[in-house]
């Protein structure tokens, strides 16, 4: 009864009021029901609240900023896995709408799940989209999850090229966490806006029985052809940390890169069961 209570009073007044470090500490209690050991961490979600609240590295800000990021990709595998770029805009104004194609994506340079597939140029309405990139634009979302990365980095609105595959779907998503370099676990999205599911593989994509969020996809799922050149990529991108997860999209014949990835789900929601937590937390060495 009383934790139903506490979360509406921290969402609505006390979390405005709480540091980084007690905000992090209350929301942790409130979401995985532990308290968050910020001395001895020893769960994958505690040390992701340890490094967002003690490695505060220009790299890792610049790299959460979707534009910046691309000249990072650049000179690490080079601009081919950069998924063209339409316009990078301060505002979505009816000048930069009808200079974009029929199809592309807009989403918000600063922060997560502020994102608008576009299949139809026709079919949609300019001025709800504009009043949608508009509210992305005042979200501050740094103060909506204290992820620090966020904080002053421009809001502008980016629009790039719609991926879609052979069979005119959008891909899946492969989402790469890498611990000093090396990718340990690997996690695929199907279905991202109907009927979301996800699994998740070990390196070799022998699938692991953990659940992270959404339920495991009950089909059979082949081994994708890039799956191996996609972890070598993934492994050079995290080379400068000492974990990043880096998102990519696998396509028939070629390797976008889609984000990096900081504080996955913010470090707030833990994988099942607890000992998978528990063995992916040692694969981080903070003391590294």
């Amino acid at each position: 009864m009383i934790k139903p209570i506490l979360n509406k009073l921290f969402w609505g007044v006390f979390r405005h009021f709480l540091s980084d470090r007690l905000y992090a500490k209350s929301r942790y209690w409130l979401e995985t029901g532990r308290k968050l050991d910020l001395e001895n961490p020893s769960f994958f979600t505690e040390k992701i609240q340890w490094l967002k609240l003690h490695e505060r590295t220009e790299l890792r800000q610049k790299v959460a900023d979707r534009f910046a990021v691309r000249d990072y990709v650049t000179q690490k595998i080079g601009e081919e896995h950069l998924i063209p770029l339409f316009r990078n805009f301060n505002e979505l104004t009816i000048e930069a709408w009808e200079s974009l194609p029929e199809s592309f994506v807009l989403k918000a340079n600063h922060g997560c799940k502020m994102v608008e597939i576009v299949e139809d140029k026709s079919t949609c309405s300019f001025h709800d989209l504009q009043k949608k990139t508009k509210e992305w634009q005042n979200t501050d979302y740094y103060k909506f999850g204290r992820e620090w990365v966020y904080k002053n980095v421009p809001r502008s609105i980016i629009a790039e090229k719609l991926l879609k595959t052979a069979d005119g779907q959008i891909p899946n998503d492969y989402k790469f966490y890498c611990f000093h370099g090396r990718v340990e676990l690997a996690q695929i999205d199907f279905g991202r806006f109907n009927d979301h599911t996800r699994n998740l593989y070990d390196r070799n994509f022998n699938l692991q029985p953990i659940t992270f969020h959404h339920s495991q996809n009950k089909k059979p799922v082949e081994k994708h052809p890039l799956f191996s050149d996609a972890v070598d990529l993934a492994e050079t991108l995290a080379g400068d940390f000492n974990f990043i997860r880096v998102d990519l999209y696998l396509l028939e014949n070629h390797i976008y890169f889609g984000e990096l990835t900081n504080f996955p789900a913010n470090g707030f929601i833990p994988l099942k069961p607890d000992q998978a937590e528990l063995e992916l937390g040692k694969k981080l060495n903070l003391k590294a």
